[in-house]
Parts: C-alpha cells; structure tokens; sequence
C-alpha cells in the first residue's frame, strides 16, 4: 500500500552503534533514496548546523532553550513534510531522538516536556507512518568508552568539553569525563523510554552485533520491505 507523502526511514541509538554505516549501505542498495546524515550541512530537520566534529551543539544553549529549540524542531518537521517527494526514501540517520531529544536532554528540558513533545512529534508523522531502526546498547558507558578509544583523544575531548558546558551539566554541578558519563548513562536511559513508545513500525537491532554484516542485511530487508 502506498503511503501519500513522504517515505521516512530513521536510524537512531547512541554515539558509535554504526548509524552512519547503516544509512550508508540503506542508500546505496535501495533505489530512490536520499540519506541525511546527523552532521549534513543542509540537513531539512536540523534547526541549527551541527558542530564540524559531530552533532553535539555545544553552544546551543547560547542560542536556545529547550522550548525555543523544540518549536524549531517541530516548525523544521512541518516544513520538510509538506514539501517532500513521496518517490523518495528519505534516511535519517540519528534522528529523531539523538538529533532533536538528546539536545533537548542537554538543555535540561523536564523529563515529563521530554515526553509530551515526544508524543506531538508522533502525532504530526502519524500520516506518513515513518520506520525506525533502533540500535540498542545494553551498556552504553562500556560501549562510548570502546569509540571513545578508537576515535582517539581528539574525539574524547571533544565530546567532554561539549558536555561540560551543557546546561544539564551545570544544573547538576558536574564536569569533566565523570559528570560526562554519567549524562550518557541517564540519556541512554532516556533514549531506551522514547523507543520503547514508538508507534510505528519498528525494528530493534543489537548495537555491538556478533556480525555487523548479518545486522546490516537485516536492516536492508526490513527497509525494503516498506519501500
């Protein structure tokens, strides 16, 4: 059955669960698809660019609280629904929830706004019925520490000095790697809830599989499936 409007796929789980490569291998085996990655510049549900190093918007804060950011956000959806081409796959990766819920995380929006804005972000897709794929992580401080190592010092700092300045941080008086994992572990947590009320199709993915080959052509049957 076709499904007027737009076609959405989204990729979302934490940092280093291979989001990048899976919406990669989407859009280079299925046909009529455009892929988004989280920190592409001309990004349609974006609100601000992402940080040259990855999208952690450091400075969001000096441009946002979690409110405006959020009507930014919703207004972004809205626009990129009514103009999107219905013979398109459009993929998302990281989004909706690292890209839009995890800011709102680090804006220290109230867990109980969390969740209402999660619930009209559902209601303004329900037309399209957009898929997620989701990666989880049963440990995710063992699995951002494994990245962290792999992408070196660079990309460790990075993310703690982001962190650090984050209004969730400062609210709480934490800093520094400690504060940092911390923050990680309760947003996982987070991620794990807004998943779990997910109303359209879903499909549930291991993030360190034993064969990220196998995980992969699971992802390309389930989306071809729906394409």
């Amino acid at each position: 059955m076709s499904i007027p409007g737009a076609q959405i796929l989204f990729i979302d789980g934490l940092p280093g669960s291979g989001k990048s490569t899976a919406a990669s291998a989407v859009g280079d085996r299925l046909s009529h698809t455009r892929v988004f990655g989280e920190t592409t510049a001309d990004h349609p549900l974006l609100p601000v660019l992402p940080d040259p190093m990855g999208a952690a918007f450091a400075d969001i804060h000096e441009s946002h609280t979690w409110e405006s950011f959020a009507a930014a956000a919703l207004g972004k959806l809205e626009a990129f629904l009514a103009g999107a081409d219905g013979d398109v796959l459009y993929v998302f990766e990281s989004h909706p929830i690292q890209s839009t819920f995890r800011v709102l995380f680090q804006l220290d929006a109230p867990q109980a706004a969390i969740l209402e804005i999660w619930s009209d972000l559902q209601d303004r897709l329900a037309r399209v019925q957009p898929r997620l794929v989701y990666f989880e992580e049963s440990n995710p401080l063992e699995a951002v520490r494994g990245i962290a190592q792999r992408r070196g010092s660079a990309w460790k700092s990075y993310v703690v000095e982001a962190l650090g300045q984050s209004p969730w941080m400062r609210a709480r008086g934490l800093s520094a790697a400690d504060g940092a994992d911390r923050m990680l572990v309760e947003y996982a947590d987070l991620s794990d809830r807004l998943a779990k009320s997910w109303r359209f199709p879903m499909l549930r993915l291991p993030a360190r599989p034993q064969s990220y080959e196998g995980r992969t052509e699971a992802l390309i049957e389930w989306a071809r499936g729906g394409a």
